[in-house]
């Protein structure tokens, strides 16, 4: 939840779950991983229904309010589609559980005119035809551009529409404490295939073919179609790529010119069954669909986990490997849009010539092509009118392209945000707008729920993201230019220890950018100030500085090297702390045997104090003198005793061990 003065953040604590009898309904709060709602239904045979790639780091809570899908759940089983009920915090303060009869009584008695509203909206929509059956076509792909309006005509209950207008709405409405959905069956069996194709409007032509297998049952045959430009597979070196450049490169290739390997496209296909023999069968038939396209390779299918799990590393690969060469001062900027399934392979080949036509030559093209879904990266600078003006005039296109020649959405499944919310009212038409500002009116008449977001009175906000440089002294630059990669999508906080109870990675570097940008513009000294004091505690003396953030993170940024950086600032060489931290480091075992009789003294007084009485003076100590607080886990001084078989020589006692006492040690490489 955000204001333009007060952040709430919901995110750690907020992680409880339940699972229905038969296992097919989840009840979740905001804060739990969607990785770990499918390791909790993984012994039963089901899963999370909607799959977006970066389900190890998203939130439930985010999931559901930006719509966020991915390879497999297309427009079946998204947010919207297997959602059941929802419990919402509103404006007002009321909580609201669409799934309880008892608060949907008192929902009723206590807010009359917000139900009487909801389904005036709802006859308002469906009474006009026109517009209910442009919503039906809109929805009939990923899309997530504006406010929800499917649930008008999906459903007759105000409560349920109620519920559903919160899939996608990115906090503009309401705070969503907890959700139930629906699970989904998790098929035991898949195989997969990387096709490769000479040109993207033929892989395109693949797609719309395979979307059209369906087998005995009535399901999609293919599960999945992930496509990857040619730039997508050379940011990630893929093998079959680079055999394809080489051939180009010495004319082996009839009818490619030489230096020309931009159609190669690849095409990642998934297909899952109940049983080895249905998967079998699933096979056979992509491979008899595909005998009607050329592809540069063989088709192949594995359904060895060990082998397809390299394909989808690849896949998984693209974000960070074009967002981690971008140029310093840069923002890595990911768009996704979605065509109608018929329009895919002109539209997609006419996708690739515009971008390329702005002069964008880093940028790639990936994503969920069996959707109609896909993904596009640049890396933009907003540090000069012309860059600003060529970004503009991108944009200006795309929507062009999208909008008025397919109909298709310029929004498809990450939520609308502030790119996307000049172009609302231009991609949905006038009705559909002011039913949509109606709705938000009615939730937040204020608009103090994340302004700027969806609705936007500046027509410009797209075009306004500066991403100022992290400064350091000179020898230090390193670590910066290595933090200035942060893309801020926060996939760092998994593993952060310290996010929930303090700043997360991604929230250290955002402030220490601002902090730069206020060093290097100058216009707010007081804010500079003030930022800095405030960022000790939060920011710096309370980070791990462990660098398991980096585990998760797309770039492998660790942020612990930036927080030793700050740390080695705020403690110049030469001076007092310096100088005490230094003789500790090069006196470490006497200042240790130093240390015995402390901890002796404090476990004595511990035992004639008792627990309550020492924790109570010893904060006072620790409040007046600054002395380490005490608590009750503190150790009582230890010392092993030197035997014979232990020397002081470390080698002498490894090759001892064996012979005589085998000793263990176990090491936790954390803080």
């Amino acid at each position: 939840a955000i204001s333009d003065s007060i952040l709430i953040v919901a995110g750690k604590n907020w992680e409880k779950y339940s699972i229905s009898a038969d296992y097919e309904q989840i009840t979740l709060q905001p804060g739990i991983i969607g990785q770990r709602v499918n390791e909790l239904l993984a012994p039963y045979g089901r899963k999370f229904a909607p799959d977006p790639a970066s389900v190890k780091s998203a939130m439930v809570g985010g999931i559901v309010m930006n719509n966020a899908s991915g390879m497999n759940c297309g427009t079946h089983a998204n947010s919207d589609k297997v959602l059941i009920s929802a419990r919402i915090i509103l404006m007002d303060g009321t909580l609201l559980d669409t799934g309880n009869p008892v608060s949907r009584a008192s929902f009723e008695v206590s807010h009359r005119d917000f139900i009487r509203r909801i389904c005036e909206l709802r006859d308002e929509i469906r009474t006009n035809e026109k517009l209910a059956e442009r919503i039906r076509y809109k929805y009939s792909i990923k899309n997530v551009t504006g406010l929800n309006l499917l649930p008008f005509v999906r459903f007759d209950d105000p409560f349920e529409i109620i519920a559903h207008l919160m899939v996608g709405s990115e906090g503009t409405l309401a705070f969503l404490s907890e959700v139930t959905m629906k699970t989904e069956y998790d098929y035991p069996y898949k195989a997969s295939a990387m096709l490769y194709f000479k040109t993207i409007k033929e892989a395109s032509r693949a797609v719309v073919a395979m979307k059209k297998l369906v087998d005995e049952t009535g399901e999609w045959t293919v599960k999945g179609a992930e496509m990857l430009d040619y730039k997508s597979l050379s940011s990630v070196n893929d093998p079959v790529f680079l055999k394809y450049k080489g051939e180009v490169a010495s004319s082996a290739l009839p009818g490619v010119e030489p230096g020309d390997e931009t159609g190669l496209t690849a095409v990642l296909t998934e297909t899952k069954a109940r049983t080895p023999e249905e998967l079998q069968q699933n096979i056979s038939a992509i491979e008899a669909c595909l005998q009607a396209f050329t592809t540069y390779i063989p088709v192949r299918f594995t359904d060895r986990p060990e082998e397809y799990s390299k394909y989808w590393a690849i896949r998984s690969g693209i974000f960070p490997s074009v967002g981690g060469t971008r140029q310093p001062g840069t923002t890595c900027l990911i768009e996704d849009i979605a065509f109608h399934i018929e329009d895919l392979p002109e539209a997609t080949a006419e996708l690739q010539q515009l971008i390329a036509r702005h002069g964008y030559n880093d940028a790639c093209i990936y994503g969920h092509a069996l959707e109609g879904n896909y993904h596009f990266i640049i890396n933009q600078s907003f540090s000069t009118q012309a860059e600003v003006k060529r970004y503009e005039d991108l944009m200006n296109d795309i929507k062009t392209l999208v909008v008025d020649k397919y109909d298709g959405s310029l929004k498809a499944e990450h939520g609308t945000g502030r790119n996307m919310a000049p172009f609302v009212c231009h991609e949905w038409g006038d009705d559909a707008y002011k039913a949509m500002k109606a709705v938000k009116e009615l939730f937040d008449p204020q608009g103090l729920l994340n302004p700027g977001v969806i609705f936007n009175d500046d027509p410009q906000c797209h075009i306004k993201k500066p991403l100022p440089l992290l400064v350091m002294s000179d020898k230090r630059q390193a670590t910066s230019l290595v933090a200035d990669k942060c893309i801020e999508c926060g996939f760092c906080e998994v593993n952060c220890l310290s996010c929930g109870f303090t700043l997360s990675s991604r929230q250290r570097i955002v402030l220490q950018r601002e902090i730069s940008r206020l060093k290097q513009s100058g216009e707010d000294p007081t804010r500079l100030a003030l930022l800095e004091k405030q960022y000790r505690y939060p920011g710096n003396q309370t980070c791990a500085g462990d660098g398991l953030c980096s585990m998760s993170c797309p770039m492998g940024i660790n942020t612990g090297d930036l927080t030793h950086i700050i740390r080695q600032e705020a403690l110049p060489k030469g001076s007092l702390g310096y100088k005490a931290g230094d003789f500790v480091a090069n006196h470490f075992a006497g200042v240790k045997s130093a240390l015995r009789p402390v901890l002796s003294l404090a476990n004595f007084g511990h035992s004639l104090l008792g627990t309550k009485a020492m924790s109570g003076i010893t904060k006072g100590l620790h409040n007046a003198l600054g002395i380490p607080l005490w608590t009750p886990a503190m150790p009582k001084s230890y010392q092993l005793q030197a035997t014979s078989t232990m020397q002081h020589n470390s080698a002498a006692l490894v090759a001892r061990s064996s012979v005589t006492r085998n000793y263990k040690v176990v090491y936790f490489p954390s803080c």
